[in-house]
């Protein structure tokens, strides 16, 4: 797969949303549009990654593909949707035993994934490698407009003011980079720490923005002025307690960025105050190693191996107990709650809530409207 760019005029009297890494989530992203309440008058940029990690791939896709016929929408690649390409299009023994293999493995993680969606639709059931030849002649008859609608998308799209492209520029120079490999600029991690700097700002999605805090997991978009780049993925579908964010720019000239975002987890009232922890770690799944000081019931005591800090965490955050043991992304902090505050539940322990609030995730150890 090559880099292409598509370069476009948006007029100036009109709102961009610009939203990424949906991950099958449908009602997410419909939920999120209402919000913003995105109509006709808008301009939509989706900037990759619509399907897989999530319930509904299938629908998500479709119902993407419906918006645009209805409203002015841009859509880009994404790094997983360009693999879910190539992984359908690789034909020999090995990679039909591959693809039984993950497709098995999203149903356990996930509960489905692309093809299973659509081998659900057909009711053709996968039971082995030799299954495999026979699901993709099915599926490229029965799924031509959909593969059709991925094949097509750009993987860089270039405006007046701004660049959009799912994980990120190697260079500023964007026309040196047609004809290249796709995923130079479909999987580039950690792109804000690439110290680069660009003319027009770029925006990305691909690298959750809580994965760039040691200390606090914020799951809100992060503008960065001096570079010009603007980082959005909120972690929809990969993190515990992800959102899906919507920047929302007023007009092609402006810089006077908004955002908005959409989660599913319940609402409550905070019924106390709580004052702000003075340390806490946000552990990454790019440095997860812990050691074991204390096992329990519920939490264990443990000792972040990189930094040396110990902490609390819940045993179902804990991949293992050995040696050699790691951690699903955690954090011990302690949110600042005002009586009165919403706090989003994400879930309730014997030590307090684990929440958001204004997109940051922490523990609340006092009393909620509903409990009371």
């Amino acid at each position: 797969m090559k880099t292409t760019i598509n370069k476009i005029n948006v007029p100036s009297d009109r709102r961009i949303i610009v939203t990424s890494d949906v991950h099958g989530h449908y009602k997410h992203l419909k939920n999120l549009l209402e919000k913003v309440n995105f109509s006709e008058k808008d301009i939509l940029f989706i900037i990759g990654d619509i399907i897989e990690k999530g319930p509904e791939s299938l629908k998500t896709l479709r119902y993407v593909m419906d918006i645009c016929k209805k409203y002015t929408v841009y859509i880009l690649m994404g790094n997983v949707d360009a693999w879910r390409l190539t992984m359908f299009e690789d034909d020999d023994a090995e990679s039909n035993e591959e693809l039984l293999d993950y497709i098995i493995y999203m149903k356990e993680r996930w509960g489905g994934c692309f093809f299973s969606d659509m081998c659900d639709e057909l009711n053709f059931c996968i039971s082995s490698p030799s299954d495999i030849p026979e699901a993709k002649l099915r599926i490229s008859k029965s799924f031509n407009d959909e593969f059709e609608f991925l094949r097509s998308l750009p993987t860089i799209i270039e405006t007046q003011n701004f660049i959009f492209v799912h994980g990120g520029l190697p260079t500023a120079d964007i026309d040196s980079l047609v004809g290249d490999d796709a995923f130079n600029v479909l999987k580039n991690d950690a792109f804000i720490n690439k110290n680069l700097y660009f003319p027009k700002y770029v925006i990305v999605g691909h690298w959750p923005v809580t994965l760039y805090g040691d200390k606090i997991a914020c799951s809100n978009p992060i503008v960065n002025h001096n570079q010009k780049i603007i980082s959005i993925d909120g972690g929809c579908g990969l993190k515990r307690d992800g959102q899906l964010n919507a920047l929302i720019i007023p007009d092609i000239n402006s810089a006077d960025f908004t955002f908005s975002s959409y989660d599913d987890f319940p609402i409550d009232i905070a019924m106390t105050s709580q004052e702000e922890s003075a340390n806490s770690v946000n552990i990454r799944y790019t440095d997860n190693k812990i050691k074991i000081l204390e096992k329990g019931n519920e939490f264990s005591y443990a000792q972040h191996i990189t930094t040396g800090y110990c902490f609390y965490i819940l045993n179902s955050y804990i991949y293992s107990y050995s040696e050699n043991s790691a951690c699903d992304d955690y954090t011990d902090y302690c949110l600042p709650v005002k009586v009165g505050d919403e706090l989003s539940v994400i879930q309730k322990t014997s030590r307090g809530y684990l929440v958001k609030k204004d997109g940051i995730s922490g523990w609340y150890r006092g009393k909620l409207k509903n409990d009371i």
